[in-house]
Order: structure tokens, then C-alpha cells, then sequence
């Protein structure tokens, strides 16, 4: 990464250490910050995917710039061998960080019902107190909660152990990055983000040391592209 210049988002799904895979090692978190400060600036999202213990360890981190997680909620749950032990797993978290203040673009859904509109010169609130003024809100349109329901692409579910679904990674692509701006994900495994990126819009590099898996995100990235990437090479991240 020290070659690349800014970028407008980092999001990746980096090793958790969960599995004995050859590919699922930690990378040393001290490394990965400073890595990340060199592409990045001021404002800049950077969205790391994990699970508990991960997570905790990885906000831990770098607890200075961690701002908030989302939730992806998963309807079809994991861990069925330990069911009799313990609840199935359907959720993983996508810790938010950046220096200052997130630049942040809401995907509001629509078509909601409209609220009442609440009248009078003041408002009492337990948290907040008392609101001086008429409050209107009249609009079928809602903002984002942290928990987000995507199922898993089961269709292509073979290019990766680990993959996203493309319509959850398009969601924070459109979240985070403007159309024409760069998202970097420097664990790309099999390229779902490169092709989220592409179907928003935005422009992609990928770094993946896995050559077999550096050779399938191409792939996609080729099909969904029509173009030609040159002979493949590995990139790393360092």
C-alpha cells in the first residue's frame, strides 16, 4: 500500500483468526493502522468487518478512531453443530473508523407512512428536555439504522469461505464513497467489493496475496467489466 495514493474509503473483510485456513492469520494490527494512514486522510471511512472476540480486539486498536459498528444481520444462522449449546450465530459487525468526523452519505428507504406532525410552543422530552417550536416531519422517507438484513450469496457462495454478499458491500460502497471515488479493500479475497464498487459506480483496487483467489476476483471483475486486466499478478498488502 505504500504506492497507492488516497483513497475516498477502505472496506474489508480482514482475517478474524477463526479458522485453521492458511489465509484466516491476523494481520498485526500496529502494521495494518499505519498502512492505512498513508491512503487515507481527514474524514476518511474505513469499514473492517468482524466477529466476537475479533471485533472487540480490533476496536480496541484503535479506540481513538472507532466510531460506531453496523450489525449485518443474517437470516440464515450459523453454528448449527453448538445449537444445543448456544444460539445460532446471524449477525456480524462492521466496525466504522476514521480520523474526524465520517463522511457519510444515507441511503434512505421510502415509501413509509408519514408521521403526525406535533404542535405547540414547546416540547417536553425526558432525555432532551424542553424543544421550543412546531416540529414537522412529512416525508415517506426514513434514515439508516445500524442493522442492516442482507441474506448471503448462496449462488455464488463457492468463490470464497468467507464471502459478502454484493448487495451488502454495494449498500456501504454507496454509504461511504461518491460516485467516481476510489474504494480500496486490501483483503479482497474473491472481489465481492470490486464488483459492488463497479456496480455503484465507483472506482476499485484490490490487494489480495492469495493467488488463487487473486485469479477469481479478476475473473469477476472481468465479467462484470468486459474488460481485460492484463496478465495477473499478486499484490500484498505492506
Amino acid at each position: 500500500m505504500p504506492t497507492l495514493g488516497k483513497v475516498a474509503a477502505v472496506i474489508t473483510d480482514i482475517p478474524y483468526g477463526t479458522t485453521r485456513c492458511s489465509w484466516d492469520q491476523i494481520i498485526p494490527f500496529t502494521e495494518m493502522w499505519d498502512a492505512i494512514g498513508r491512503v487515507t486522510e481527514r474524514g476518511t471511512p474505513v469499514l473492517l468487518f468482524g466477529s466476537e472476540p475479533f471485533s472487540s480486539t480490533l476496536r480496541m486498536s484503535n479506540l481513538r478512531q472507532f466510531k460506531y459498528d453496523w450489525i449485518w444481520n443474517k437470516p440464515k444462522g450459523t453454528g448449527f453443530l453448538n445449537a444445543k449449546k448456544q444460539p445460532l450465530r446471524k449477525h456480524e459487525t462492521v466496525s466504522v473508523f476514521s480520523d474526524g468526523a465520517t463522511r457519510y452519505y444515507p441511503q434512505k428507504t421510502t415509501g413509509h407512512e408519514r408521521k403526525k406532525t406535533f404542535r405547540g410552543r414547546h416540547l417536553q422530552t425526558e432525555v432532551y428536555g424542553q424543544m421550543a417550536g412546531d416540529y414537522h416531519y412529512d416525508s415517506t422517507e426514513r434514515y439508516p439504522g445500524t442493522v442492516l438484513t442482507f441474506s448471503s450469496d448462496t449462488q455464488n457462495s463457492s468463490f470464497h469461505p468467507t464471502q459478502k454478499p454484493v448487495d451488502l458491500m454495494e449498500y456501504l460502497v454507496r454509504t461511504f464513497a461518491q460516485e467516481g471515488e476510489v474504494v480500496l479493500d486490501f483483503t479482497m479475497g474473491s472481489g465481492t467489493t470490486g464488483v459492488a464498487a463497479l456496480r455503484a459506480g465507483r472506482r476499485f483496487i484490490g490487494i489480495e496475496r492469495d493467488p488463487k483467489h487473486f485469479e477469481t476476483a479478476c475473473m469477476r471483475l472481468r465479467i462484470e467489466t468486459g474488460e481485460d486486466f492484463g496478465p495477473l499478478s499478486v499484490g500484498a498488502a505492506a
